[in-house]
């Protein structure tokens, strides 16, 4: 019979388990206690929050393809072809084609879609206050760049990593998946 694996230990005692397990527990609970949060805060305005990011990156950006819709959100396209659906038919966004390539489909912002989601984003930024607003800005700028390092090191491409990190159009330029 196999050795059972040594428990995961922090040598420090400080932490429940061994440090990189526990940070990375962490992220994958608050991942959810937020979201379940901000679903729950968003829906009356007819939004959860895979469709209000979404919507985040058309008022950042501008018209965008669904190759960049899955870059900067990191959300997989099937995905994102359900949340397009539901957006054009809460008439959030519009869905057309490229001229060039038939398949290629390019979601644009409404004017509906751009006031539901500054509406969301007031919600958002009060959440996001009231969960970090204690945190000084120094403790928060360095577990961003710890964040940074680990995205860097688990994205599966380089236009996934440079779509989150870089967040940015010129970041998607020339790369290719």
């Amino acid at each position: 019979m196999p050795k059972a694996q040594s428990a995961s230990i922090d040598p420090a005692d400080e932490f429940p388990f061994a440090v990189d397990d526990y940070l990375l527990h962490l992220v994958v609970a608050i991942y959810q206690f937020r979201d379940s949060r901000l679903d729950h805060a968003l829906r009356p305005l007819g939004l959860n929050v895979s469709r209000y990011r979404v919507l985040g990156v058309l008022e950042r950006f501008g018209a965008s393809t669904m190759t960049e819709l899955a870059s900067f959100t990191a959300m997989q396209r099937t995905t994102l072809t359900r949340i397009a659906d539901q957006l054009v038919a809460a008439g959030f966004v519009t869905r057309a084609g490229e001229a060039r390539d038939r398949r290629q489909v390019i979601l644009t912002l409404t004017d509906e879609g751009r006031e539901a989601h500054a509406r969301a984003l007031d919600q958002v930024r009060s959440l996001n206050q009231s969960l970090l607003g204690a945190v000084p800005d120094p403790e928060r700028r360095s577990a961003v760049r710890v964040l940074m390092q680990v995205v860097d090191k688990l994205a599966p491409s380089r236009l996934a990593r440079d779509g989150i990190l870089h967040f940015s159009r010129e970041g998607l330029e020339g790369r290719s998946a």
